[in-house]
């Protein structure tokens, strides 16, 4: 963590009264993750396919879409779905296979999911397993369904760990060594702030957008 300059200490002093101000709204929505109910997991890694590079409410409709016909159950073609202009997925034709693969191999994802090991090791296998998931999705799903420990590095939280002086620079890319670096270091910052990372990145998205998503 470098320095920080006069603009990051202010944005800090911003950051922390507006943490004081939406935390318990932060801590119940956590909360909820933690209560999600293991039949619903294939929907939120589902959702998570979908989310990279595209709109998060876009990417709710297509889930809830797949929700109706039962995808898990009774696999579909999705493209019709994810390519639709209504709630367009950027990369749709991908994302359709994406998708249809993870159905295909559910029930080997599902018992990868709910092993005993650390998260940390859970995040790699989930990426070393799932079409379309890498550590920054594995990472979001695991978060949402109430697994917590390993950093959401997408573009939002980047920006603001930047402009926090957490990091010096906006990476323009990053491998798996940049990930886990950057994780550390703002894993170090929210223990000097006393905001677990959790409540960090679901307040850095609600000043993103006015309201805390997942």
């Amino acid at each position: 963590m470098v320095k920080l300059n006069e603009s990051a200490k202010q944005k800090l002093v911003e950051l922390i009264a507006r943490y004081q101000a939406a935390k318990s709204e932060i801590q119940a929505r956590l909360s909820e993750f933690k209560r999600v109910p293991r039949e619903e997991y294939f929907y939120e890694m589902c959702f998570c396919i979908c989310t990279p590079q595209s709109k998060a409410r876009h990417a709710f409709v297509v889930v809830e879409m797949l929700k109706q016909r039962d995808f898990l159950h009774h696999p579909f073609d999705p493209l019709e779905i994810v390519g639709n202009r209504e709630h367009y997925i950027r990369f749709h034709n991908q994302k359709s296979l994406n998708l249809l693969r993870l159905q295909e191999q559910w029930q080997e994802i599902e018992r990868e999911i709910t092993l005993d090991i650390q998260v940390e090791a859970k995040r790699d296998r989930l990426t070393d397993s799932v079409r379309g998931i890498g550590m920054k999705e594995a990472a979001h799903f695991l978060r949402n369904i109430g697994e917590f420990g390993v950093a959401i590095l997408d573009r939002h939280i980047l920006k603001h760990l930047t402009l926090l002086g957490v990091i010096d620079e906006y990476p323009t890319g990053m491998n798996r060594k940049q990930y886990l670096e950057i994780e550390a270091q703002w894993k170090e910052f929210c223990h000097k702030t006393a905001i677990p990372m959790e409540e960090m990145d679901l307040l850095f998205w609600s000043m993103e957008t006015g309201e805390i998503l997942k």
